[in-house]
């Protein structure tokens, strides 16, 4: 999985697909971190995953219905599974994501599920927390937080002020079906703006 940040404007890009990555003309490599075996497993998941809010609906249709609206952009594709995470990411929340990178596996749901976290177990894991499939496959899940912190959108339509609570990606969760590659997320890559 490769990360580019520039820790200036403490501004980050988490990519989730190989075939998105790779031109970082700005960014030097600056550190890579290998987790080849993956053996571990998450107790009790069931009991972790009942904890979480499963809306029936995909992450798109909740993005396009205004349940949320992303802290930035995170790019999907056409058939809604994430390519990328753009966040704030400073120098504190890289070091959490590097520290807290245990890929897991699992099974759930009659498949073999592989589980990546960005943030620490008790920030994904909480009852305040929600997950949605990004296709009606079922095969790539999202888990995020939904934050009492606010973004006001005005309409065009009268002027009307929305509120929108702002969503926080902290997992994902994809079977081999999916369009996601296992491997790729083996081997973590980040990259830094050159001037820093």
């Amino acid at each position: 999985m490769d990360i580019t940040c520039d820790q200036d404007c403490d501004m980050g890009y988490i990519y989730l697909k190989e075939s998105y990555s790779g031109n970082y003309e700005q960014f030097k490599l600056k550190e890579t971190i290998s987790q080849q075996n993956i053996d571990n497993t998450i107790n009790n998941i069931y009991l972790q995953l009942n904890r979480l809010n499963w809306p029936k609906k995909t992450y798109r249709k909740a993005l396009n219905d205004g349940d949320f609206i992303e802290e930035f952009q995170n790019d999907l594709d056409e058939n809604g599974y994430m390519k990328g995470i753009e966040l704030k990411l400073t120098s504190k929340k890289l070091k959490e994501i590097v520290d807290n990178l245990e890929i897991s596996t699992f099974e759930f749901a009659n498949s073999q599920f592989y589980y990546i976290p960005l943030a620490r177990k008790d920030e994904i894991f909480s009852d305040k927390n929600f997950i949605y499939p990004f296709s009606k496959a079922e095969d790539a899940y999202v888990i995020l937080s939904i934050s009492k912190q606010s973004r006001y959108e005005i309409n065009k339509d009268g002027g009307k002020t929305n509120v929108y609570a702002v969503a926080y990606i902290k997992a994902i969760m994809f079977t081999d079906k999916s369009p996601y590659d296992i491997n790729y997320f083996k081997n973590l890559k980040i990259y830094k703006a050159s001037n820093t």
